[in-house]
């Protein structure tokens, strides 16, 4: 059976990064985005992750993605079955950051929702070289693409972490804290953490079985690779069967520690996603090559465990998609790309490399995005 589809079918911007405001319009299937290093192609794809509700996938501010470092707007028109929906995303410096639906105030979750958007950058190599905090956000991400109301209890525990977090900095130096303050707020963190590492193993799972999947197809030394989540419990070589009692328990074993320290050191926030092969830390063993072609499988399977989570296939982007890829596995990539998705692919390469694969052309020059006709290639 098919999947709905998201259409992200226009995008405009005003003082977002080197990019016009000209409104760009994206069509069905695979668009391709052409053109030369600098000239604003991954920023396009960038404005189109922020208006679906996401961060830069390079890790910028929004200052930084502002033109005078003060102000910027996006806004989209994204197609689903259940009709066009206008989304804006407007950031300045004085306001922060604000989504709309329509004309009315939304949050970044309820954007998420309605305009599910999966995104590969070469960035994402950090999946496996970084730290285990871009690990944990590519997992809650996932969570929130698996069941959007998950974010309520992601959104629960950053208020304890930062609540229990200054209690823990006042003690450190010596202030008082009310009596049962700290108590509260380390139960609070308790119940939510648990809830939080429930959903994470839940969104995890589906995940893993889609990367599995597409990791038999990849070959046999993609086919050994293992991810598994690493519950941070200090002191504790295994987890329980109750989270929320393993989480009282490890809050309990630093309580003493975590007041010198002056934060909390139990906790979803300190758990990590281990990639292996063999047994071994899969970073000090896989190529430049492996690297980038793990992190697409990776990318690839968020994509489908998100789509068969909300029926909806979601838009799928990868900046760079064929930078350091032998032009055989681009061959495998085009082909495991999603069939029921609106597709962005930037790249360097000239459009007569891959347009035969391609429904649409996109080139960008200096900010300005220019619809280009697909030609194909003729047959002798």
């Amino acid at each position: 059976m098919g999947q709905d589809r998201l259409q992200l079918s226009q995008l405009s911007t005003q003082g977002f990064r080197n990019l016009s405001s000209d409104p760009v319009s994206f069509g069905t299937g695979v668009t391709l985005i052409t053109g030369e290093n600098a000239q604003g192609k991954t920023n396009l794809l960038e404005a189109v992750a922020l208006v679906c509700g996401q961060r830069s996938f390079r890790g910028a501010s929004l200052s930084a993605m502002a033109r005078d470092g003060e102000r910027f707007t996006i806004a989209a028109n994204a197609e689903r079955r259940a009709g066009t929906e206008r989304i804006a995303l407007s950031w300045s410096r004085e306001g922060g950051r604000e989504f709309f639906r329509g004309e009315k105030p939304a949050g970044f979750r309820d954007v998420s929702g309605i305009c599910p958007a999966v995104f590969l950058s070469p960035e994402h190599r950090e999946l496996l070289y970084g730290s285990p905090a871009v690990r944990r956000r590519f997992v809650d991400r996932l969570v929130l693409g698996w069941r959007p109301a998950a974010g309520d209890d992601q959104a629960r525990y950053a208020m304890a972490l930062k609540e229990r977090n200054a209690l823990l900095l006042r003690a450190r130096h010596g202030h008082a804290v009310a009596e049962g303050e700290l108590e509260a707020w380390t139960e609070e963190l308790c119940v939510a953490g648990a809830a939080l590492r429930r959903h994470r193993r839940a969104a995890l799972a589906i995940w893993q079985r889609e990367l599995l999947e597409l990791s038999r197809q990849a070959g046999p030394e993609y086919a050994a690779i293992e991810t598994s989540y690493a519950a941070h419990a200090p002191g504790s070589d295994a987890d329980g069967g109750d989270e929320t009692e393993d989480l009282r328990r490890a809050c309990e074993r630093v309580r003493h520690l975590e007041r010198r320290r002056g934060y909390s050191l139990a906790g979803p926030h300190r758990d990590d996603l281990l990639w292996t092969r063999r047994g071994k830390p899969l970073a000090a063993q896989a190529s430049a090559g492996e690297a980038l072609r793990t992190v697409a499988l990776a990318k690839l399977a968020e994509w489908s465990a998100v789509a068969k989570a909300g029926g909806e296939a979601p838009l799928f982007a990868a900046d760079d998609f064929d930078a350091g890829l032998s032009e055989a596995w681009v061959e495998e990539f085009w082909d495991a790309l999603p069939r029921e998705a609106t597709v962005l692919l930037t790249t360097t390469s000239a459009p007569s490399r891959w347009a035969r694969r391609a429904a649409g052309l996109l080139e960008v020059s200096r900010g300005t995005v220019a619809t280009r006709p697909v030609l194909r290639a003729v047959e002798a």
